[in-house]
C-alpha cells in the first residue's frame, strides 16, 4: 500500500469485509487541509459559505474517486438561495478547484435572524449537478438531482437513490472556518459479472454498515493528527477493513495567461469595447482570484499576433 505520510490532503480508498453473505463494500475516505486554504485563501469568504464549500470539495474529490475518467468531474449546486453557487471540478490526476457565489446581503440577514440556518435555507429552491467532461470530442455525462436533506452528503445520496447506480452512502463534515474537511462513502460492490444485484447484500447488512459509517464524529473525521487507517479500524473492526493505494489531492488552478489571451481575442471589436475600465481590460480568475490586465495597446498587439 502507498503511505501517505500526511493525514490531510488525500484520498483513501478501502474495503469493509465480513459480511455475513461474503459481499464485500468498498469505501473512500478523502481528509483535506492545506490544500483547502489554498483555495479558499483568496476569497474572504463567510465561515458558513467556506464550510459548505469545504463539504462541497470533500463530496466531488470522493465521487471522482470513484470514477474512470479523463478529464474533469465537476460537482456545483445552482439555487435561488443567498448562497446560489457552490461549484468545485476535479481533473482525472487529483487536482481540484473551487468557487462560491452569494449574495452577502441576504446571507447577512438570514444568519442574524436564525443563527444557524439549515442548508437548505442557505441554498434554497435548486438542484445539485453532477457532470464529467472528457473533451471536445466525447458527450458529456450529467446528472441533477433536487436540493433536498440537511447536507451535501444527503444530496448526492438522493441522486444514488434515484438512480440505477450502486447502494451508496455518504457523510461530509468541514470545520466552522473552513480549514478541515471530510467525507466517508461506502458503495455495495458489484459482482464478477459487474452487475449489483439487490439480494447479493442483506438489508439488515447494509444499514448496519451505514450506521457504523455514520457513527463517525466530526473530531474523528477531521482530526489531522488522526490516521485514516486508524479511524477506518474504530468504525469497521468488528468486520475488517482492507486498505488500498491512498492518493495525495491538491489544490491547482487551471487558468493561464494564454488561456485569457484566447478567450478575449475570440471577442468582436465592439464586444472588446464593453470590457474596457479606464482605458484597461481586468480578468479575474473565479476559482483562484489571479488577475490578468490589458491596456488598448496589449489588445492591439495581441490581435495583431492572433
Amino acid at each position: 500500500m502507498t503511505e501517505i505520510t500526511a493525514h490531510t490532503d488525500f484520498i483513501q480508498p478501502f474495503q469493509v469485509e465480513g459480511q455475513e453473505n461474503g459481499v464485500a463494500l468498498r469505501g473512500r475516505m478523502v481528509r483535506l487541509g492545506p490544500s483547502l486554504n489554498q483555495a479558499l485563501a483568496g476569497h474572504d469568504y463567510p465561515s458558513v459559505v467556506s464550510r459548505l464549500l469545504g463539504e462541497t470539495v470533500a463530496v466531488a474529490l470522493i465521487l471522482a474517486s470513484s470514477l474512470k475518467y479523463e478529464g474533469v468531474f465537476i460537482l456545483q449546486t445552482k439555487s435561488d438561495g443567498p448562497i446560489s453557487t457552490l461549484m468545485a471540478d476535479v481533473t482525472s490526476a487529483g487536482d481540484f478547484r473551487c468557487y462560491a457565489i452569494f449574495d452577502e446581503q441576504k446571507l447577512s440577514e438570514i444568519m442574524a435572524q436564525e443563527g444557524e440556518p439549515t442548508l437548505m435555507r442557505l441554498l434554497g429552491v435548486g438542484y445539485l449537478a453532477f457532470s464529467v467532461d472528457q473533451g471536445q470530442d466525447t458527450e458529456r455525462y450529467q446528472g441533477l438531482t433536487e436540493l433536498a436533506g440537511t447536507s451535501l452528503a444527503d444530496c448526492a445520496h438522493q441522486y444514488f437513490q434515484q438512480s440505477e447506480q450502486l447502494s451508496t452512502a455518504m457523510v461530509a463534515m468541514a470545520e466552522e472556518q473552513g480549514q478541515v474537511s471530510g467525507a466517508l462513502m461506502i458503495q455495495q460492490l458489484p459482482n464478477e459479472s459487474g452487475v449489483v444485484k439487490e439480494d447479493e447484500i442483506s438489508e439488515e447488512d447494509w444499514r448496519r454498515a451505514v450506521a457504523l459509517m455514520s457513527s463517525v464524529s466530526p473530531r474523528e473525521l477531521l482530526d489531522d493528527d488522526l490516521p485514516a487507517a486508524d479511524l477506518l479500524f474504530r468504525l469497521f473492526h468488528e468486520d475488517g477493513v482492507r486498505l488500498y493505494d491512498a492518493s495525495p489531492v491538491q489544490n491547482k488552478c487551471r487558468c493561464s495567461e494564454s488561456k485569457v489571451r484566447q478567450t478575449l481575442a475570440s471577442f468582436s471589436s465592439e464586444e472588446m469595447e464593453g470590457l474596457y475600465e479606464d482605458n484597461k481590460i481586468s480578468v479575474v480568475c473565479e476559482f483562484c482570484k489571479t488577475g490578468y490586465h490589458y491596456s488598448r495597446e496589449d489588445m492591439a498587439s495581441l490581435r495583431e499576433t492572433l
